[in-house]
């Protein structure tokens, strides 16, 4: 091997892609076993071991749909994040390995073929992006992923700022404001950041992890679906095999319009074949109230910007990254309602490529505070703390190598409190301390009392909201982790209690909790509760050697 390569990998919610930085510098796509640069997020558990991703398990998905998984991204890190196939339950950050798996199998392969890789080198170590409104257990599922398909996870960025990464690696120098405009398959985000000469930093954020092609897919099935009634009276949802034809069948004509003013669509059904001439301009009417959505996360992100001193005005670029913003009706829409011009910034390729650049200074950053480590007997963590305080780590770092460093700076994408009761109505509610759009790191303190008297303990509920208000109500709402805090003795009733949350650049969260009676203290490093269970991986691990993946 020439050099320690690292890879940075975009895993979407429909499609997915690899890239690394070849030996000229150069941010590269390395194409999958079709020869083609994006891989479908899709896996098909055909029989037994046999696991098939991409191309040919979405050709399945209509002859064999119960045994073929789509857009599993979107139950990543979530309560219920389990599929069933064949009476055999499989976790979101499993079947996400399949994906990663297959990426880099193709990526070995193909960097054989150009003499990058010997045998027995294997792509390892990785940077996996995700969108920037993930949570914690979102991003950790991510990881897990990482870690089941065999992978060295050396961070976890956002897709916008890892698009962000890749425009300013071509426009070196620059300090401009953008905004990144991510519409994917399954994900929609905003980010505006501020690039300058190698250090990206995030202003606000929001999106919508609900929010992507597949919805406009699913508009414009629900339109035929209407149109076939119409005209048989019979209802096309009940015809299995139909739909089926019919998911695969309107990814295709959302693409040709992307290119053509008008497809023929057609699709039959148990009743008749059903053939209409759908324009351009019909399927924007189908689909508005969904780029609606879109628009309306846009003017909140250029709302909060604007409070924080980044108006409009001062944005030079809005990059549309992700397939979705293909549709000329996305330019079209922020050139009509915000009378600027979007540039495209390689949709399909520049997270990827963004991940790369991103990974590759990553790996070279540890490697020299691995040597300053030896040579000054300072630990890397001690080091890496010192350099956010004074910056002349990086400073030497860029001195001796061919690079600059690239520092990010990010926003919490999520607003975090805990459960309290409220003094007046006794109702059980969340208070929130720190709160969406804070620039990393951050720490807040907020006082609170015991409830009762003779209390030897609390249950440090913590929870992960879109809220910016400073108490809401439960409504049915589940902490994303609880600590539990023993008191060094019982307490009277509202004893003063402090809980302090404390973010560091990477979003990892540190509690503090103390009691001011006989000063209890929790001083601990938030972990996320994974949906798997060591059971679980462990499984998960055994499933990944035993599978033929293809």
């Amino acid at each position: 091997m020439k050099k320690n390569y690292v890879f940075g990998i975009d895993l979407g919610t429909t499609y997915s892609c690899i890239a690394y930085v070849d030996d000229y510098e150069k941010p590269v796509v390395l194409a999958n076993s079709y020869a083609e640069n994006t891989t479908p997020s899709v896996v098909y558990f055909a029989s037994g071991n046999n696991i098939i991703v991409g191309k040919e398990a979405k050709a399945n998905a209509d002859v064999d749909k119960e045994r073929v998984i789509q857009f599993i991204k979107r139950k990543m890190g979530k309560s219920n994040d389990t599929v069933v196939v064949d009476d055999k339950t499989y976790h979101a950050p499993e079947v996400s390995s399949y994906i990663l798996k297959k990426l880099v199998l193709d990526a070995n392969d193909k960097l054989r073929q150009l003499g990058v890789l010997q045998n027995g080198e294997d792509v390892k170590d990785v940077v996996i992006t995700c969108p920037a409104y993930f949570g914690m257990s979102e991003r950790e599922a991510t990881k897990t992923a990482g870690v089941l398909a065999g992978l060295n996870v050396l961070d976890i960025i956002n897709e916008p700022t890892a698009a962000a990464i890749s425009y300013g690696a071509s426009n070196a120098g620059k300090n401009e404001n953008v905004l990144v405009y991510d519409l994917g398959g399954g994900t929609f985000d905003i980010t505006v950041m501020n690039i300058n000469n190698g250090k990206v930093t995030a202003i606000c954020t929001d999106g919508d992890d609900t929010l992507g092609g597949k919805n406009w897919d699913e508009q414009l099935i629900n339109y035929i679906a209407e149109k076939y009634e119409e005209e048989y009276g019979e209802d096309l949802t009940e015809d299995a095999d139909a739909m089926a034809e019919l998911g695969l069948d309107v990814e295709d004509w959302k693409k040709s319009l992307s290119n053509l003013n008008e497809v023929t669509i057609k699709i039959k059904g148990d009743a008749g074949r059903y053939t209409e001439k759908l324009s351009r301009d019909k399927y924007n009417e189908i689909t508005k109230p969904l780029l609606n959505k879109t628009k309306n996360l846009l003017d909140k992100v250029l709302k909060t910007a604007e409070k924080q001193g980044y108006p409009l005005s001062s944005i030079s670029k809005i990059l549309l990254v992700g397939g979705s913003t293909k549709m000329p009706q996305v330019t079209e829409m922020i050139e009509r309602d915000y009378k600027v011009k979007p540039s495209l910034q390689e949709p399909d390729e520049a997270v990827a490529k963004g991940a790369a650049i991103y990974a590759g200074n990553r790996r070279a950053w540890m490697d020299f505070l691995d040597k300053e480590s030896r040579m000054t007997g300072k630990t890397v963590e001690q080091l890496e703390e010192e350099n956010i305080i004074s910056g002349q780590m990086s400073t030497k770092f860029s001195a001796m190598s061919s690079g600059a460093f690239i520092e990010i700076s990010n926003v919490l994408s999520k607003t975090y409190g805990v459960e309290v009761i409220n003094p007046v109505t006794k109702a059980n509610e969340i208070s929130n301390i720190i709160f969406a759009n804070s620039p990393l790191p951050v720490s807040n303190e907020k006082m609170y009392s015991t409830a009762t008297a003779g209390q030897t303990g609390v249950e440090i509920k913590i929870y992960e909201t879109n809220s910016m208000e400073n108490t809401i109500p439960m409504e049915g709402r589940k902490p994303i982790t609880v600590i539990t805090m023993t008191f060094n003795t019982r307490l009277p009733a509202d004893t003063p209690f402090s809980i302090i949350f404390s973010f560091d650049n990477s979003g990892l969260l540190h509690i503090v909790a103390e009691e001011k009676h006989s000063h209890s203290r929790l001083d601990t490093t938030f972990n996320v509760s994974n949906s798997m269970s060591d059971q679980d991986i462990s499984m998960a691990l055994k499933n990944m050697s035993d599978a033929t993946i293809s």
